[in-house]
């Protein structure tokens, strides 16, 4: 039904009220993105650069890989090890201390 009022306009089913895709980037980042930015006072950065920001932050607090993978849709942790694992640098932690039992 609703394929029959719209495909004749545009190639989508589902069209906001000026006939026009409901998910255009340029639209959400203009009426919505700036101004939550704005509301939270960060200091204007891409839609991309926020998801780099989110994956840096959960994997520098040692949070699952592979959660944060699956958060950032990648289809294996893999990928998100050779983008982020320079972040998971911890100096403060103690390494093979198992070996001290020996």
């Amino acid at each position: 039904m609703q394929y029959a009022l719209t495909s004749k306009k545009k190639s989508y089913v589902f069209l906001n009220k000026d006939d026009e895709h409901y998910y255009d980037i340029k639209r959400i980042r203009d009426s919505k993105w700036k101004n939550l930015l704005k509301e939270c006072d960060i200091e204007y950065r891409t839609i991309y650069q926020m998801r780099h920001t989110f994956a840096t932050v959960m994997i520098e607090n040692n949070e699952d890989i592979l959660w944060v993978s699956n958060m950032l849709g990648h289809t294996d942790a893999s990928m998100t090890l050779q983008m982020y694992a320079k972040y998971r640098k911890r100096d403060d932690v103690k390494r093979a201390s198992f070996l001290g039992a020996i």
